[in-house]
């Protein structure tokens, strides 16, 4: 499948979902169900499955990938921070707006995108993309529960318990120790794997929200700005700079233009932050990528 044809599958698996709110074939709150199923199954199989069968005798070369999206997140956040302060955002808004600009939407949106147009090569690319994210996660955690308050263990445990990682972790070991998991193993993964792409887009269409965008239009807009253009323009000088080249190069460089995280939200609402705010953030950069995407894919 070439990366328009991928581009547009994808778009119409989020309006399938979108739709199916707005006529009432499915409600939001399935988003909820479905996201569980997502996060704690289907991609779990397709992170462990791509880890698996990889080939990891050049992981030395994959881990600057994790490096890059680290400082590219963070030098986003920042000047997102800088734009707020200097528009005398609230402390809420202010650190919200923060969280959507350093989180990239890697994961969700990130591999479908990848896979489609890469293959299981490229996915293993973009699974190392998305530690750093949620290497940031972690941060921006403890960072939130310093500025506002909180519990350490929280943040600590929810992100040592994240499925993914551990889909990561049993895969490359799996892989390094050579083990056989056999046949029906292999078949129930690729089962649970082949669902993730379309319920990952289906439950993104049920959690757009229109609503409440015209009163963040700015703040949306800048940001997504930031996540959509200037941060692949950033991920791109730290390329240059570290010399990668390659699948390696591409699928950071695409990675680095993917928008605003859903776990941005996630924080917004387990730190009682501008939660408003952060679903604006979310909307107006799925929307605006399913324009900026193909451009990015087909200057690289």
């Amino acid at each position: 499948m070439s990366s328009i044809e991928t581009i547009i599958a994808i778009i119409l698996l989020i309006l399938v979902g979108y739709i199916s709110k707005r006529i009432g074939l499915l409600k939001y709150e399935d988003s909820i169900t479905l996201n569980k199923i997502v996060v704690n199954i289907a991609i779990p199989s397709l992170i462990f499955l791509a880890m698996y069968t990889a080939d990891l005798s050049n992981i030395k070369v994959l881990f600057p990938i994790t490096l890059i999206c680290i400082v590219t997140g963070s030098l986003s956040g920042l000047l997102v921070y800088l734009f707020s302060v200097a528009r005398g955002y609230s402390k809420k808004t202010k650190w919200t707006l923060v969280g959507t600009s350093t989180l990239f939407n890697s994961g969700f949106l990130g591999y479908p995108v990848v896979l489609g147009i890469f293959g299981a090569s490229g996915l293993v690319r973009a699974v190392f993309y998305d530690m750093g994210s949620t290497i940031l996660f972690l941060c921006l955690g403890i960072l939130f529960i310093i500025i506002f308050e909180g519990k350490y263990t929280s943040i600590i445990r929810r992100t040592f318990l994240f499925p993914p990682i551990w889909g990561i972790i049993l895969g490359i070991l799996a892989n390094f120790m050579h083990l056989n998991i056999g046949v029906l193993p292999l078949n129930v993964l690729q089962y649970l794997s082949g669902a993730a792409i379309p319920i990952i887009m289906i439950s993104l269409g049920l959690s757009l929200e229109v609503g409440g965008l015209k009163n963040y239009l700015g703040a949306a807009s800048f940001v997504s700005f930031i996540r959509l253009a200037v941060s692949p323009v950033i991920a791109i000088l730290i390329i240059y700079i570290l010399g990668l080249t390659g699948l390696e190069s591409t699928v950071t460089i695409i990675e680095a233009g993917m928008p605003s995280a859903m776990l941005s939200l996630v924080l917004a609402a387990s730190y009682d932050l501008d939660i408003k705010a952060a679903a604006a953030c979310i909307f107006l950069s799925t929307v605006l990528s399913m324009i900026s995407l193909p451009i990015l894919i087909y200057l690289l």
